[in-house]
């Protein structure tokens, strides 16, 4: 019967994720105050659709100021009926919407009383010198309530609380039909909680001994004896145990319970968040802050403070990618482009290296961070969120974001429809971080993943081996371990693809994971111990019997000990890619009669030459995801593996397909230009639309941004700037197909020669195809290049426009300090060169 019910599930899921179009990016839709309209919702719903978006994530948060009468309170009637006009009007749009089961987050509010609150230990001695255990409630509040959600953060550790949290939610959606896709938690964030009501029978419960005479060990952070570090491991791990069994589990079953999905953000928690996101339907990540990429051309945002925030890991992404792929979850989401610049100044071009960056992590569910929802009354700059990127249609890249909507509408068809093709398991140490001692837990934060703990150097350094012998990798926890079957010869939960385990150097081990590794083993599971076997037995129950049961066991790994991973898996045949050898990543997924690469250029190593494949098949299609154009292209094969010469310069990405089906589609052949001309010399720019002023038109001999120029109007401009000019070509060239690069653009320049416009260039590295017959002995070339709207911002604030009217934390800039952009210098604006012709 349980499998029945799994199964059914499992079905409803697939249909739910069928009917929605999860292809097409989402968004984060904050609403400020709840202060909605249904004309509004209706223009902005319709607006969405019309950009290509696949739906929306509504998140209740503070208000604006002055808007007080148009509050709706949350769960209100009136917040309930226009939720319910929201879902039913974007339905007929093609767009779906998930909810937050509360306001801001963490989850909590009104509703919340204290003992359902957070709580923190305290531990007293008594008169004998023994200590006891009580605990205070944190008195942490929900972090940017809206209206009618303010109140105490939840006890995520108690079960008894988190569902009285979710009997509200149930209130609600037992009497109304209300077309939700997913309930959604967002990233743990509880600060200071690290205890529950009836915690010591918990742990007996769990640990199978009493907690309760060995207290003194959690008082105790330094000069730990070897029972100390077994207490505060079983102190954590149950910690863990609960976040799992009393929230993460309570809240998938709740949206089971409405026939719907959950999306959760384990990261952040005290706890394996592998196991989290495993109990989740859709585990959602988050890529959040600038990374410094080593592309042509490509800006980071000097205010990003990587000291303060840390720097993106492509690893973070795998904690969430991991369990899916080893589970068969069809869709991994990230929260994307959180702070991945400061306000008014990404751009699209930014914004494509974090989405490929999360294509290769294993991310296939975008949703961006995010749509503040704002009416048509309040104009420009709107409503806003203090944390960018702004995707609304106020945004400066809005008319040029459907093109970015369709490329990852195109990649996400792909990466949502074929199976991870990873034969490696990488074992996740947990344990030894869960022996240090640590008052407030060792919580997995990923915005600094190199300073929890957990992502040691030693750890990274096997992180790093892998990826760059192009061995494809997959976390797992101890639970997952315990849970692999091997089938097809393979080795897996819900997908059956791999071949080896990866154990690092750890000390201590629980015996239940070593007596699993040993039974794998022995059935076929390829097993590399990294330089020596572990040492310690996990937990305190029986430790010295079990450290001694445990010493002769672990004799039965010393065969599979090595100094050197990446032999051992050349040894045991594991595919391996060469092509990482390049400078180019990659991720190699695959259907029942497909294999599919998706490459992508994130530096400046690569730019063409022949690429090995470990793939064979008949045929071999080039997939342009930014064009949507599907190709056959030449190869060889060549001792089991395909040959193809490729372009891919620095910033650009692309899907090969290998298969045995034949399709018919065009040729496309590899065509090197080797010819270079710069077109240079008389340069008129013509400010064609934007605001706050029309600048005066400038001519040039070099390229230069338009703000260097004593007209002031240009400096504070936000808008579309025409360049013209003139060329002229040999007999070489003419009628010829060539390629055109825009060198350094700010922000997006959409291309016309001979009146003939030849596309839109959005993205690094800024080039655009010619087809043949369009140049000519004498050319006339048209770029409108657009711009950020940083400049008019500067405008606004010299002339203290009262934009910046939001309750709560209001505005504030990268740095979290208050948002004001008047004494900014002028961002560099339109066409920055040099424009060169291949032919």
């Amino acid at each position: 019967m349980k499998d029945c019910k799994l199964i059914l599930i499992l079905v409803l899921f697939s249909l739910k994720t069928i009917a929605q179009n999860t292809a097409k990016p989402w968004a984060y839709w904050w609403w400020p105050g709840s202060a909605v309209n249904k004309s509004d919702l209706k223009a902005n719903l319709q607006s969405y659709a019309d950009a290509g978006f696949g739906g929306l994530h509504i998140i209740p948060i503070y208000g604006v100021k002055g808007e007080e009468d148009n509050f709706l309170y949350y769960l209100s009637p009136k917040y309930i009926e226009h939720l319910k006009f929201c879902t039913e009007t974007a339905r007929e749009l093609g767009l779906g919407i998930d909810m937050s089961l509360g306001t801001g987050w963490p989850f909590g509010g009104k509703n919340v009383t204290k003992e359902m609150a957070a709580k923190s230990l305290i531990l007293d001695k008594d008169s004998s010198g023994n200590f006891n255990a009580s605990f205070k409630n944190t008195n942490q509040k929900v972090k940017r309530a809206a209206p009618g959600g303010e109140g105490l953060v939840l006890d995520h550790f108690s079960k008894e609380a988190t569902e009285k949290y979710f009997a509200v939610f149930d209130s609600v959606f037992s009497k109304e039909n209300i077309r939700v896709r997913a309930f959604y938690s967002d990233s743990y964030e509880v600060y200071g909680a690290n205890w529950t009501e009836n915690f010591l029978e918990k742990f007996k419960a769990y640990r199978k001994y009493d907690l309760q005479p060995f207290l003194s060990s959690l008082t105790k952070t330094e000069n730990l004896t070897e029972v100390d570090k077994q207490i505060w491991h079983d102190y954590q791990e149950t910690i863990s145990d609960l976040l799992l069994d009393g929230f993460t589990t309570s809240f998938t079953d709740f949206a089971h319970k409405f026939n719907k999905i959950n999306r959760n953000e384990s990261h952040g928690s005290p706890a394996n968040i592998l196991d989290l996101y495993a109990a989740s339907d859709v585990p959602e990540s988050e890529f959040f802050g600038s990374k410094p990429y080593d592309i042509k051309n490509y800006r980071q945002d000097p205010d990003y403070s990587e000291k303060q925030f840390g720097k993106p890991n492509l690893s973070v992404l795998k904690l969430a990618s991991s369990p899916a792929h080893l589970l068969g979850k069809k869709l991994v989401s990230s929260e994307t482009a959180t702070w991945l610049g400061n306000h008014f100044k990404v751009s699209l071009a930014q914004i494509k290296p974090i989405i490929d960056e999360s294509f290769l992590g294993g991310i296939n569910h975008v949703f961006y961070h995010g749509i503040p929802y704002s009416p048509h009354s309040a104009g420009f700059p709107g409503w806003l969120f203090y944390a960018s990127t702004n995707f609304n249609q106020n945004s400066h890249f809005y008319k040029e974001l459907p093109l970015l909507n369709k490329y990852i509408e195109n990649a996400q068809t792909l990466l949502q429809n074929s199976q991870p093709d990873n034969q490696v398991l990488l074992y996740l140490p947990i344990h030894d971080l869960w022996h240090e001692a640590k008052e407030n837990l060792h919580l997995i934060d990923v915005h600094n993943i190199e300073k929890n703990g957990l992502f040691t150097p030693e750890y990274r350094e096997i992180i790093k081996q892998l990826n760059e012998n192009g061995y494809q990798f997959d976390f797992i926890s101890d639970r997952q371990i315990a849970e692999l079957k091997k089938e097809n010869g393979g080795f897996g939960i819900g997908n059956f693809n791999y071949k080896a385990i990866v154990i690092p150097e750890t000390e201590y081990f629980p015996m239940g994971t070593l007596d699993n590794i040993v039974s794998l083993s022995k059935i076929g599971l390829k097993t590399i111990i990294l330089n020596k076997t572990p040492q310690k037995v996990s937990g305190l129950l029986d430790w010295q019997q079990n450290q001694k049961l445990f010493e002769q066991k672990i004799k039965n790994l010393k065969p599979f000990v090595s100094t050197n991973i990446i032999e051992n898996l050349k040894k045991y045949n594991i595919k391996k890619e060469s092509l990482s050898q390049t400078g180019l990543q990659f991720l190699r997924k695959k259907t029942s009669d497909e294999t599919i690469y998706f490459l992508a250029n994130q530096n400046t190593k690569f730019n063409v030459g022949n690429i090995e494949f470990n793939t064979t098949a008949k045929n071999v299609y080039l997939f342009d995801a930014i064009s949507g154009v599907k190709n056959k292209i030449d190869f060889v094969i060549k001792n089991n593996k395909t040959l193809i010469n490729i372009y891919l310069p620095s910033g650009k990405s692309t899907f090969f397909i290998f298969s045995n089906k034949a399709e018919n589609l065009e040729k496309t052949d590899f065509m090197e230009f080797k010819n270079r001309k710069q077109i240079s010399g008389n340069w008129t720019l013509t400010f064609k639309e934007g605001e706050p002023f029309m600048p005066h038109n400038q001519s040039y001999t070099e390229l230069k941004s338009w703000t260097e120029t004593v007209d002031t109007l240009a400096h504070y401009f936000s808008g579309i700037g025409e360049y013209t000019t003139t060329f002229e070509l040999g007999k070489d060239a003419i009628n010829k197909p060539a390629l055109l690069s825009l060198g350094d653009v700010r922000e997006s320049a959409k291309v016309s020669i001979n009146g003939i416009e030849i596309g839109i260039a959005w993205s690094l590295p800024f080039e655009l195809s010619i087809p043949q017959y369009i140049l000519k002995e004498k050319n006339e070339l048209k770029i409108e290049v657009r711009n950020v709207s940083a400049n008019r911002m500067i405008y606004l604030d010299k002339q203290k426009v009262n934009w910046k009217k939001f309750y709560d934390i209001n505005m504030v800039d990268i740095q979290y300090k208050p948002f004001n952009a008047s004494n900014w210098k002028p961002v560099y604006s339109g066409l920055l060169g040099p424009v060169i012709l291949k032919y």
